[in-house]
Order: structure tokens, then sequence, then C-alpha cells
């Protein structure tokens, strides 16, 4: 039966015993291509696979998975198991030949940083004009480009290589301007969040004093950053009326710390400002950041001043029989001191 449903499987593969393994011919990669292949196991129970005519790509495929092979071969209860695991270890990008092309004509192997073989992942260096190094990734296979300027990744079946560096350059070209201001912040102010920045995070939110944090919104569309004061309701007030000047009153000529220290008239942490002090943890989930939404909600109550996350507070006061609701709004008990605290907006819709 075994004979049977191998000949099924692998027509042009031809056994000639199969315990142990010993087969001549052909198999398919999930890409349609033909390999002509030997395989012996006939030997010590190991086994040897013999790429007789085959594609560079194919050969060093199989080399890279030859521990994971051994294993397999050891793990598979028959010969028919194991070539298809073999099989499957053969699944071979439809874009790798066409990469290789464009890195022989276009893009040039001296950009190339590395090629994982086990994961089919090739890493590029890409420079600014500023000098800022970029990683771009070609991964083979998912059969998607990524780099750490753009957020999202984009498929080769909608561009190819040489086009996708050219789209990252021109993005380069156009964030400069907010880099040197992100890079300027990072290192001068004190940046709680994020803690490990990628390029395509145009934004960072900092320590103002221990009660006190900043989300500085950078773009490349406007020459001054968006800037909102989170704290105690009743010291932000006149701080987010001020912020508000930053059309005005930024300057070009001016590092970050200037611009900002002159815009809310205070003085600033510095980068290396030890930030435990400073309440930035949410009082109920007690995390800074809880799916991408930062502790911005804040109790009124000056000598409380603790922080919430926009829903966990939600959550909360919605589980309490005395909250009362106003459309988008609600009114309750500050889960810490008790005093009232309101939250309102879209947080409340679908809870």
């Amino acid at each position: 039966m075994e004979h049977v449903e191998f000949y099924k499987r692998f027509p042009l593969l031809v056994p000639e015993t199969l315990d142990p393994l010993k087969a001549d011919g052909y198999i398919e990669t999930s890409e349609g291509e033909r390999v002509r292949i030997t395989i012996d196991a006939s030997t010590h129970g190991t086994y040897c696979v013999d790429i007789v005519k085959s594609t560079l790509e194919v050969e060093e495929l199989l080399q890279s998975k030859k521990a994971e092979l051994d294993v397999r071969f050891q793990q598979c209860a028959s010969g028919l198991s194991f070539v298809k695991e073999l099989q499957h270890s053969l699944k071979i990008s439809q874009f790798y030949g066409q990469m290789v092309k464009e890195c022989d004509e276009q893009v040039g192997w001296d950009r190339v940083e590395s090629f994982d073989k086990k994961t089919q992942m090739m890493r590029l260096k890409l420079k600014d004009a500023a000098g800022r190094d970029h990683s771009v990734y070609v991964d083979l296979s998912s059969n998607v480009f990524s780099s750490n300027v753009e957020e999202n990744s984009v498929s080769m079946e909608s561009t190819k290589l040489t086009r996708y560096l050219e789209t990252l350059e021109e993005r380069c070209s156009h964030l400069a301007e907010s880099w040197d201001l992100l890079d300027d912040i990072d290192s001068t102010l004190c940046v709680l969040q994020p803690q490990h920045p990628k390029r395509h995070e145009l934004w960072r939110r900092i320590a103002v004093t221990s009660l006190h944090t900043a989300l500085i919104d950078v773009s490349s569309d406007r020459p001054f950053p968006k800037l909102t004061v989170y704290g105690p309701r009743t010291t932000t007030l006149p701080l987010n009326a001020r912020a508000k000047a930053v059309r005005t009153l930024w300057s070009p000529t001016k590092s970050a710390r200037q611009n900002i220290e002159c815009i809310l008239q205070c003085t600033l942490p510095s980068a290396v400002f030890d930030h435990k002090d400073i309440k930035l943890e949410c009082g109920v989930c007690f995390a800074f950041v809880c799916e991408k939404e930062t502790a911005d909600q804040v109790c009124a109550n000056d000598v409380c001043a603790q922080p919430f996350h926009r829903t966990c507070l939600v959550q909360w006061l919605k589980s309490k029989e005395d909250t009362r609701q106003s459309f988008t709004t609600l009114f309750g008990k500050c889960p810490y001191c008790g005093g009232n605290i309101t939250v309102g907006s879209e947080a409340i819709h679908g809870l």
C-alpha cells in the first residue's frame, strides 16, 4: 500500500526500496519547478540527498536546511513522510530570480549586508543625504519588502526592489528635517516613549515635570511640531494654552529644548533625568502603554494626579453603580483618591 501511495504522490520519483529509502527521479516544488534528486538512506540510518540537475537556489536552500532535515529524517515514520517533508522544504520564492537579477544589474551586491538562507531574509543598507543608515528587508518567505523608514510592508507583486528603494530614498529626503528635530529631542530631552523609536514613528512623549508629560507630534508638512501637555487638569490648562502658541513662537534656529522651554515657560529635565518618580503607569492596569494607548487621563486632584488609560478608566467607571453618564461623558470617582473624575469621547462607544 505504501508503494501505491508513494507512486500517487511522487509519480516521477522512482523508489528502489522504501525501507530503507532509496529513490531517484524528480519531485516538484510548490511553484511547480521539477527538481532532479537522488535519495539514499541505506547507510547507517542516515540519508543523502544529491541534487543532480537543479537551480543554485534549490541547492543552497537544501544545504541551509540540512540540520533540520536530519532531525526530520529521524522522526519520520516512513520514507514517504520524509519525502513529503523534503518537498515542503523546497519552497522557493517566485521572486528569488528577480531579486538576484536586480542586485546583479541595478542595485549592486555591495548594498546587501546579509542573507539568511534559513529564513530567506535579505537585508540591504540605505544611507540618506544626512548620513543616516537605514535597513531594508527583502523577505522571500512572505514575498514582501519592509524597512525601518515605513511602518507597513509592500508586496513584491506590486513593485520591484529598485523602485521600492527609490521610493524610500524619496521619503528619506522628505522626512530629513523631521528626523533632525527628533534626533535633537532624543539626545537632549527625557524621552519616555517610544523606548526604542523607529524612523517611521514621528512622535515623542517627554517628561516635563514629576506630574506632567508632553506629547510632541512632528510632521514634514509643517515647520513646527504639535505640542500637548498631560497632567493634573488645573496645571495643564495654562501649559496647553501656552502650547497653542507653538505655531508663532517655534524658531527653526533654536534647539528643541530652547523652543519648548520658551513656549511652556519652564525648565525641562535632561535626557539622563531619572523619571522613576514621574507617575506614568495606569492606575487600573499598572502599565504605561496598553495596546499602543498611553496613560494620559489624569485625576483632577493635584494631590493624587494618578494617570489612567482612557479605555481602562472607562471600563472601571462603567463597572461602578454610582457612575453617571451624559451623552459620551462618564462622571465617577477616581479609583485611587475617590475624588471626582470624568472621561469622555470615543472611548465610551462599544464598551
